[in-house]
């Protein structure tokens, strides 16, 4: 039986955010919560965890390594929030100095404990519907100050 994204994607869509958030996680085969991390991100939900997934290796987690790099603090800032909305720890830095100037790639870090899972929620794919829907979201709260 093939698994279809997009399925996944219609259906966290058409939940609400109180559904949302009582779906458990950890029930969820990794494409589904593939999905689910993406539609938190894309509403700007952040999931209240008790504490993140111990590492395996806690000396190891603080070493903190790069998962991506972004040409745009859009980009880069929603790859973020996708990251945040899974309980995974990240930071963005400059390529060049430990804080952006608006000039260069942004690195996005995590714990080197985290490195596989967070590779693999940047590299889900985002509809242009998805993308088209968060940045009327961004806008809502600037149209409703001018009424």
């Amino acid at each position: 039986m093939q698994i279809d994204p997009e399925e996944f994607r219609r259906h966290y869509d058409s939940l609400s955010d109180e559904a949302l958030l009582e779906v458990n996680r950890d029930e969820l085969v990794e494409v589904a919560q593939q999905c689910y991390d993406v539609e938190l991100a894309h509403r700007g939900i952040k999931r209240e965890s008790p504490t993140p997934p111990a590492p395996e290796n806690p000396v190891e987690s603080k070493e903190w390594v790069q998962a991506a790099t972004f040409p745009s603090a859009e980009e880069a800032n929603l790859a973020y929030a996708m990251l945040e909305s899974a309980a995974i720890p990240a930071r963005l830095e400059s390529k060049n100095t430990s804080s952006w100037t608006g000039f260069g790639a942004l690195r996005l870090l995590v714990p080197s404990a985290f490195l596989e899972e967070a590779e693999v929620i940047i590299a889900s794919p985002i509809s242009e519907e998805e993308l088209i829907a968060q940045a009327e979201a961004e806008r809502a709260p600037d149209s409703e100050e001018e009424i």
